[in-house]
């Protein structure tokens, strides 16, 4: 049975791969599930390298002692523009979360001070708001897909419309609400932080429709009503 490093293994992992390969940066953090606790036997290492300049940013895969590393190179004005520029406008700020989670493992705080004051202000201020017509768009693509998902008779079909379904319901329940999105597994976990309710309802509809299809299209009815009745049904 492979065991789970514990943090301090994947600190030390990390801090040797930074003074041996990156001696330059002014803050490496440890991000990821190792920050969070929700490390697994195979989780990756993901690193973020704050510099006092790079020409552009850059994302790497490596593997260092074994252990898969994601590498995430920033300056401090990278880092803004991805933050504000490339990630934001689409509701998520991984960068950002990345920093305000994690631990930073080099020493001397100053510039990684600045980077976290940094992440805070954005953080702070939110994701943009939905206009009226982004709404619009929203509730027509999420009417259409339960409309789809209730006609399905095809349980393959009616799962791939109900994982679109669940991405857009909560989605729009975070957002609408003036809260961060995310992706993947990181939608669950903004979903469940903010609404544990809706995120159980969502969680139990979908599992519903991939065992008991008509259960789970009543219940998807359901949880839709609720998440588009704050923002005109």
């Amino acid at each position: 049975m492979t065991t789970i490093p514990t943090y301090d293994t994947i600190r030390a992992i990390a801090a040797r791969l930074v003074q041996q390969q990156y001696p330059t940066a002014v803050a490496a953090i440890i991000g990821g599930s190792f920050a969070t606790g929700r490390q697994t036997p195979t989780s990756d290492i993901d690193l973020l390298l704050l510099f006092e300049h790079v020409d552009c940013a850059w994302r790497s895969t490596i593997v260092a002692e074994g252990r898969t590393v994601e590498l995430f190179a920033h300056d401090v004005a990278t880092f803004t523009y991805f933050c504000q520029e490339m990630d934001a406008p689409g509701g998520t700020v991984p960068l950002a979360h990345m920093v305000l989670e994690g631990e930073n493992i080099v020493a001397g705080g100053e510039a990684y001070g600045r980077l976290l004051a940094l992440a805070q202000t954005i953080d702070a201020a939110g994701p943009p708001v939905l206009d009226v017509d982004d709404l619009q768009r929203r509730r027509y693509a999420i009417t259409t897909l339960l409309e789809d998902l209730v006609d399905s008779r095809h349980p393959g079909e009616a799962l791939a419309v109900a994982c679109q379904l669940y991405a857009a319901l909560a989605d729009l329940h975070l957002r609408a609400a003036g809260q961060w999105s995310g992706g993947g597994k990181h939608l669950f976990r903004h979903l469940q932080a903010f609404d544990g309710a809706v995120a159980g309802q969502l969680d139990g509809a979908l599992r519903l429709a991939a065992g008991d299809l008509p259960a789970g299209q009543r219940a998807f009815a359901q949880v839709s009503a609720a998440v588009l009745a704050p923002v005109g049904g």
